[in-house]
């Protein structure tokens, strides 16, 4: 099985670790940076500990591959795809693992299609350091279940999304909003919390609310509360922002949390919670989806 990565960053680097580990041999790669004199270094001494044979030819490497890794930034991921679709054809697996949006994975798919490729559409949900080409991936497209099948006897964590472009990667960023503004969340908070001198205080009490509670329970309790109670609590977050900015800090974090707070007040989800209760957040979203007043 040859398999070829087009663009050697952290994502090749680590699959091909990880590949070589299970017994794979003779993958290849190619990037736009061999040449440079800082990255084009690093680049190769990766190669070499990867057992990955460099060659200079993105066509020339997409030509060889049975399985076309489009490793790149996202940037880059139209160019990518149109440097190798003269070497696309009925035998080849092309697997797209950009952080693209699902827009341009179905762009890119509506350029190729008719070469007769299997396209995958393949987001990586975890970090590559620590899972290498074990880290869990989300597969769409007509190729989705053949990766699946080629790959998942060396090790490979891949689950299957559907037949449609773009659906493996929607998913990867509608959780990145999730993921990553938990985490911008937090740096607000803790900084607040740092510039009062409490943050021990912060952090024990928050982890007392959140620890040992799953999931679904906290999403559903969050929500509803939040639909229920939001006018409230847009005003406790008024002081908050007030809070944030007497700490010389920005509240970007804490202004958003409180204008999506006040787009819920003309829900009355108060009131409708009175004449039949909110049962979770299916509910609120379901609500949402039409203009106040209207559901």
């Amino acid at each position: 099985m040859n398999i070829g990565f087009i663009g050697f960053g952290e994502a090749a680097y680590n699959i091909s670790l990880g590949l070589y580990e299970e017994g794979v041999r003779g993958i290849r790669a190619t990037d736009t940076m061999l040449d440079h004199p800082i990255r084009g270094q690093q680049i190769k001494e990766r190669a070499e500990e990867a057992h990955v044979e460099l060659v200079a030819s993105t066509p020339e490497l997409a030509e060889w591959a049975e399985i076309v890794f489009a490793a790149v930034p996202s940037a880059f991921t139209l160019d990518v795809c149109a440097a190798v679709e003269g070497s696309l054809g009925p035998e080849k697996l092309y697997a797209d693992v950009s952080a693209s949006t699902a827009r341009v994975k179905e762009v890119v798919w509506d350029a190729i299609k008719a070469t007769g490729v299997l396209f995958v559409d393949a987001a990586m949900l975890g970090p590559l350091p620590t899972y290498r080409h074990k880290v869990p991936i989300l597969a769409s497209g007509n190729g989705a279940e053949a990766f699946r099948d080629a790959l998942s006897p060396y090790g490979m964590k891949i689950d299957l999304a559907g037949e449609k472009p773009g659906a493996a990667s929607a998913i990867k960023l509608i959780r990145s909003i999730y993921m990553k503004g938990t985490a911008a969340l937090m740096v607000e908070m803790l900084r607040t919390a740092d510039a009062y001198g409490v943050t021990d205080q912060v952090v024990s009490s928050v982890a007392a609310t959140m620890d040992g509670t799953p999931f679904i329970p906290t999403l559903n309790r969050l929500v509803t509360g939040t639909a229920i109670h939001c006018a409230r609590r847009a005003s406790e977050l008024k002081g908050s922002v007030e809070l944030v900015e007497e700490a010389g800090l920005d509240p970007e974090i804490v202004l958003a949390a409180k204008h999506i707070h006040e787009t819920f007040e003309p829900y009355n989800f108060a009131d409708r919670n009175a004449v039949h209760k909110i049962a979770d957040w299916t509910e609120v979203i379901a609500a949402l989806r039409e203009p106040p007043g209207e559901g």
